[in-house]
């Protein structure tokens, strides 16, 4: 477990690309609970795998406002390059990377993690890096993603940035032993952000993974329960049946729990789930 904070020697054609690409990315969008790392950060953290060591390797950024696959791109010439967001300005920016900065092998995919994976980004990544929403079910969400687009008959590793805040901790952990993840390493402190995270924070640690052969996923289809700060941290949560009715959830709601509703069914049409979460971030 390492602090590391110092600054990294960026390359001036890299940090012009990020400069000249900003207001393409305009502000963070809270939505997706955006904070958007320093520039320093987001060349540190692909600085952590030698460049040689991307070259016909296949790395998928799931999630990228960071920018993260823009020095990835300008240092190294891997053979797939992927940036896998529901943000709909990542595709003009990925345009550019590609066209306007010649990183030739970059390419969009629009998936929202929560939406189970793809099979054909299954199995098939050297590195993946990703940065889920701060709450123990994006965690889960997100890692699962991870799992599932890592290779397991080659040697892949993940690179996680997550903060579980200073009250809750073991979530990282507990996943990793779940999943069967072998944590290398744990950079304390190591992304530095721009904004404030919820935890009132601009600082957030690195996992770094390794994947082995029996790594597996705990979610491997849709994921229909709530993943967002703030929709984690909301006491009454609203769920819809597949007829369209939506419950509250909680103490003061309708039902108790989800797990009460489930077995009490649908009082309209008697389904008796899955029920879905009513995100103000619609799952596409």
């Amino acid at each position: 477990m390492n602090k590391n904070s110092l600054k990294a020697d960026i390359p001036e054609d890299i940090t012009e690309a990020f400069n000249e690409i900003q207001p393409s990315r305009g502000e963070p969008n809270s939505e997706y609970d955006q904070y958007f790392v320093t520039l320093n950060t987001s060349y540190r953290r692909i600085a952590l795998v030698n460049s040689e060591d991307y070259e016909k390797k296949r790395i998928v950024f799931l999630g990228d406002m960071d920018l993260s696959a823009l020095s990835l791109g300008k240092v190294a010439k891997p053979r797939d390059l992927a940036v896998i967001d529901i943000d709909r300005r990542i595709p003009e920016i990925v345009f550019k990377l590609k066209f306007d900065y010649k990183i030739r092998s970059i390419r969009f995919i629009n998936h929202d993690i929560r939406i189970r994976m793809l099979a054909i980004m299954k199995n098939q990544f050297d590195y993946v890096f990703l940065e889920p929403p701060f709450t123990k079910e994006g965690l889960e969400v997100g890692l699962s993603r991870a799992v599932q687009c890592a290779t397991k008959n080659l040697p892949s590793k993940i690179f996680l940035s997550f903060d579980e805040g200073r009250e809750k901790t073991g979530w990282i952990e507990e996943m990793a032993e779940i999943m069967n993840l072998e944590i290398e390493d744990i950079l304390i402190d190591y992304n530095e952000y721009e904004y404030p995270t919820p935890f009132n924070k601009k600082t957030s640690n690195l996992y770094i993974f390794k994947v082995k052969n029996n790594s597996k996923e705990t979610i491997a289809n849709h994921y229909f329960g709530p993943t967002y700060f703030r929709e984690s941290t909301e006491l009454e949560k609203s769920f819809k049946c597949k007829c369209g009715i939506i419950y509250s959830v909680g103490e003061t709601g309708e039902f108790k729990s989800l797990e009460a509703l489930e077995e009490n069914k649908c009082p309209k049409c008697g389904y008796s789930g899955p029920f879905l979460y009513n995100s103000s971030v619609l799952m596409e």
